[in-house]
């Protein structure tokens, strides 16, 4: 699916008035099938793809969100939502060897995520895992 700027906004928008009855974050089927009913009503010429509530659970759950929390979290890297990391010259090794481990950041090389401020809403509070401590 294509998505446009405006699809993004009001897909993230709809997340953010579902979040109190999600369990903090935890998007069921039900949630992204609304979505997508409501991007339907909203943009019925949509390009691509139809965005049916499989595609945006996969929209959501892009690694987007947390290549940029790996950045900021990173010593040595700035971050701009604007410019992303900010790294002007192609063949910075520092830059190579992070996304050789983590070649889902490669796109934030010097393209920021405008969407990162509302991401950071939808998250859940607490992480989960058998690795956090």
């Amino acid at each position: 699916a294509v998505w446009s700027k405006a699809e993004e906004i009001t897909f993230l928008e709809f997340l953010v008035k579902a979040l109190p009855s999600s369990g903090n974050g935890g998007f069921k089927m039900p949630t992204f099938n609304q979505a997508s009913a409501e991007l339907k009503t909203k943009y019925p010429n949509q390009r691509g793809a139809e965005k049916t509530g499989a595609v945006c659970k996969n929209k959501w759950m892009a690694v987007s969100y947390q290549s940029v929390v790996e950045i900021k979290c990173t010593s040595g890297f700035m971050w701009s939502n604007e410019h992303g990391a900010g790294i002007a010259d192609r063949k910075d090794d520092v830059w190579a060897w992070f996304t050789k481990t983590r070649p889902h950041a490669k796109p934030f090389m010097t393209k920021g995520f405008e969407h990162f401020e509302t991401m950071e809403q939808l998250m859940p509070s607490k992480l989960k895992g058998s690795h956090i401590f």
